[in-house]
């Protein structure tokens, strides 16, 4: 048996960016599911063009419809931006919001207006919601389109936009699970918790020539059923009690290709279940253990082994934020079968990953 400490995180950047790209958990909820109870929802088609926008509470500035593809938008009808928001008891959990945003294509080059949807929170106040607007300062959960990006509170700048060939950006944001859920063009972007009460929404718009960018489609909906958490054995992760505490056993097929260390994209879903079943259960110690079946010799499947106990601890320490203090990580090649190495499908079990968390 062969033990190992952490490699530095510089080894560790090959088995993370190579072949399928970093293995994070962005597309751990890679599509939109909007929310199955609409409580606001609008495309102002029944607004005449030149007219204030109906449904909101407040305005500020100068906001009017407007008419562009056969389709009414709302926008700022001078170069001073204007505001508008819209009261609502969200709360803490399950609610989405969805919008588009299109910037005019008739607009000057070098123009990058900007549009900022940013989320009333508990602990504002019907006076503080008055107040003068700040949009050049990031709250926790804004999210702003500033023309040549797009940008998601303190975490910063989530993607570059062309422009002008961008003609339409459809946002869509989604708490579930106390998750902060942002896409655009239907890609998951980010992720952040939320941890916050929302009683209604704002959208801001300044820095731009009138009629700059152009809102519309907006739809604000509950959640009505609980969002199941991934369970592990429906991933086809062993759990087991032990005497020290709990035992994890994920196969090869979860994680790795045949005689590859480095992950599956599609091992981050498995590895992120891990990464919670590990913080609801505080552990002294962690220890990855990797196995392979008896097929090549020794020294490759040890190696082998502990490249891909390797693998999995790095995910675990820097996607899921595990301390990296607890961790060993252990290579064992082909010993402690728990299946026959005489059969294709006995060598296939014996070819895991085990992480026992010690209490």
């Amino acid at each position: 048996m062969r033990k190992i400490a952490a490699f530095s995180w510089m080894l560790l950047l090959p088995v993370l960016l190579v072949a399928g790209g970093l293995v994070t958990g962005k597309t751990k909820y890679t599509k939109f599911e909007p929310g199955d109870k609409v409580l606001f929802e609008t495309d102002f088609r029944d607004c005449p063009v030149g007219e204030f926008p109906e449904g909101f509470d407040k305005f500020e500035k100068a906001v009017e419809c407007v008419k562009f593809d056969d389709h009414i938008w709302i926008a700022p009808s001078t170069d001073n931006g204007m505001r508008l928001w819209k009261k609502l008891a969200l709360g803490g959990n399950d609610f989405s919001i969805e919008y588009d945003l299109l910037l005019n294509p008739e607009s000057k080059k070098g123009i990058n207006p900007k549009v900022k949807m940013r989320l009333l929170t508990q602990g504002k106040s019907e006076k503080e919601w008055d107040r003068e607007a700040h949009p050049h300062i990031d709250e926790p959960y804004d999210l702003t389109f500033y023309g040549d990006r797009i940008q998601f509170g303190q975490v910063g700048k989530l993607m570059d936009v062309r422009h002008p060939s961008v003609k339409k950006l459809h946002f869509a944001l989604q708490v579930r699970r106390h998750q902060y859920r942002v896409f655009v063009d239907g890609k998951r972007l980010a992720s952040i918790p939320f941890q916050a009460k929302a009683h209604g929404f704002e959208f801001v718009f300044w820095d731009m020539p009138a009629y700059g960018a152009l809102l519309s489609n907006i739809r604000v909906a509950r959640y009505t059923k609980k969002e199941a958490k991934p369970t592990p054995e429906k991933l086809g992760i062993g759990v087991k009690k032990t005497k020290e505490g709990m035992k994890l056993t994920v196969p090869e097929k979860v994680l790795f290709g045949f005689n590859e260390f480095i992950l599956k994209p599609e091992a981050k879903e498995a590895l992120s279940v891990v990464g919670d079943i590990i913080r609801e259960n505080p552990a002294k110690k962690l220890i990855v253990t990797g196995y392979t079946d008896n097929v090549g010799s020794d020294a490759y499947n040890l190696k082998l082994s502990l490249q891909r106990a390797q693998s999995v601890a790095d995910y675990l320490i820097y996607c899921e934020k595990v301390d990296s203090k607890l961790f060993e990580i252990v290579g064992k090649g082909k010993a402690d079968p728990i299946a026959d190495n005489a059969t294709e499908a006995g060598r296939a079990k014996n070819r895991r990953v085990e992480i026992r968390i010690v209490k």
